[in-house]
Formats: structure tokens, sequence, C-alpha cells
């Protein structure tokens, strides 16, 4: 399984858990939070220059995620695809996927 199939397969269970997940969502964060409803409480994406950590279907830097809701909520569902993450434990920091390679 690749980095990409787990992220993915991330994504899917943080949509199940009633999260809007988005993967390369607009172009910065600043234009996907203000392209979000205002009554959004949970949240996950990456946007269009988070992209660049990718190496095809392998991350080569760290992934970061902007978010809004339970920070380790999210970052359990992360891992439990088997993904390492790194996260400052408040709300102002964004979480980080780290690169597998």
């Amino acid at each position: 399984m690749t980095t990409k199939d787990q992220v993915n397969k991330a994504f899917a269970l943080l949509r199940k858990a009633g999260y809007i997940a988005k993967q390369n969502f607009w172009c910065c964060q600043s234009c996907a939070w203000a392209a979000l409803s205002d009554d959004v409480t949970k949240v996950v994406f990456y946007h269009r220059q988070d992209n660049d950590a990718w190496k095809g279907k392998e991350l080569k830097d760290n992934l970061y995620l902007a978010w809004m809701g339970d920070g380790n909520e999210i970052v359990g569902i992360i891992q439990s695809v088997g993904l390492q993450v790194e996260w400052g434990g408040t709300e102002g920091t964004r979480i980080k996927i780290l690169p597998t390679i």
C-alpha cells in the first residue's frame, strides 16, 4: 500500500467520523478556509501548495493539514491507517503527516 493509499483511507475515515475532509483543496489555506461555510465545525484539508509534499504516490516532505474539530480524534484516525503524525497539541498548530521514504 502506498502512502497516498493510506492518506486516501484516512480521509475516508475522517469523512465517516463527520469531518469535511478534502485533499488538494483550493490554492492556499486562506482561500480554502474562505470556501467553507461559517457553520462548519469539523474539517480537515491540505491545499494545493501542500500538495508539493508528494513525489508520485509517496511523501517526500511533511504533509501539513489544516483542521478544525478534535485534534486528538483526527490524529488517532490518521495513525489508525499506519501513518506517522506529529502535532503540537494545540488548535493553532497544523497536524503533519510524516514522509515514509
